[in-house]
C-alpha cells in the first residue's frame, strides 16, 4: 500500500489572505495554486495566486501551479494550445517562486468544442511548449470527461495524472477507477468541501499525493 501526504489546491475563491502557517500546522504538505485561465486572466487574480505562492512557500509547503484550459480550434488548434501554454509559462516566470512540482494542465472545460483526436493534439502541443520552457506537466481531469474527450488509444497517459473523484467515504485503499490510458494515480482530489485551518472564507479542495511522487520533486 502506498504512503500518502495531504495537500490542497486554491484559487481566488479562497481569498487572498490565507494563513499558511496554520494550513501547514493542520497537516498539509503541498498546494497547487491557480495561476492562469485560458489566454487571459485578470491581473488581480494573478496577484492573488502570486501571494498564495509566496505565502505557501514561506511556510514550508511544496507548491505547484495550474492552468485552466479552454481548448478550441478557433484560429487554429496548435495556435490556440500554444497561446495558452505560452501565457501560462510567461505568467509564472514573472515574479512567481519556483514551483516544486511539474506544471498542471486543468483539462475539464465542459464547453469543449473539439474532437477527441483534436483534444489529444491540443494537449500534446501544450505539453511541448511547457517542456521546451523547462517544465514537466501533470494533467488534472476526471475519468468520464477525459475518457470522452480523448481517443480510445492515445499517448497522453505518459503524463502524471491528478484525478478528481469524490467518494462518499474516503479510503486510501479504494482508489478511483483509472481513465483509459493511465495505470497510476499520483495525485487524487477526493473532496471539494474541506475545512482547512487558515482558510476561513470558503471550503477548500482536498488532495492526497503518493509519497514517492512527493519525494521525487524538491
Amino acid at each position: 500500500m502506498a504512503t500518502y501526504l495531504n495537500g490542497i489546491d486554491v484559487s481566488r475563491w479562497q481569498g487572498a489572505n490565507i494563513n499558511w502557517d496554520l494550513v501547514k500546522s493542520d497537516g498539509y504538505s503541498f498546494v497547487f495554486i491557480k495561476t492562469t485561465d485560458g489566454s487571459s486572466y485578470k491581473e488581480q487574480f494573478i496577484d492573488i495566486g502570486r501571494k498564495h505562492a509566496n505565502g505557501a512557500k514561506g511556510a514550508g509547503l511544496k507548491i505547484g501551479y495550474y492552468h485552466f484550459a479552454h481548448p478550441t480550434n478557433l484560429g487554429g488548434l496548435e495556435e490556440d494550445a500554444s497561446a495558452e501554454a505560452n501565457y501560462f509559462v510567461s505568467t509564472i516566470n514573472k515574479n512567481f517562486p519556483k514551483p516544486n512540482f511539474p506544471l498542471v494542465l486543468d483539462y475539464e472545460d465542459e464547453k469543449i468544442n473539439i474532437t477527441s483526436e483534436e483534444s489529444q493534439k491540443w494537449i500534446n502541443t501544450f505539453y511541448k511548449i511547457v517542456k521546451d520552457a523547462g517544465y514537466e506537466l501533470i494533467i488534472y481531469t476526471y475519468k468520464s470527461y477525459i475518457d470522452k474527450n480523448l481517443p480510445k488509444t492515445h499517448d497522453c497517459g505518459r503524463l502524471p495524472l491528478w484525478i478528481a473523484s469524490y467518494p462518499k467515504t474516503f479510503d486510501f485503499e479504494k482508489l478511483p477507477p483509472l481513465p483509459i490510458g493511465w495505470n497510476s494515480i499520483p495525485v487524487w482530489q477526493y473532496s471539494a468541501k474541506g475545512q482547512v485551518k487558515g482558510i476561513e472564507s470558503t471550503s477548500t479542495d482536498l488532495n492526497v499525493m503518493t509519497k514517492d511522487f512527493f519525494d521525487k520533486y524538491m
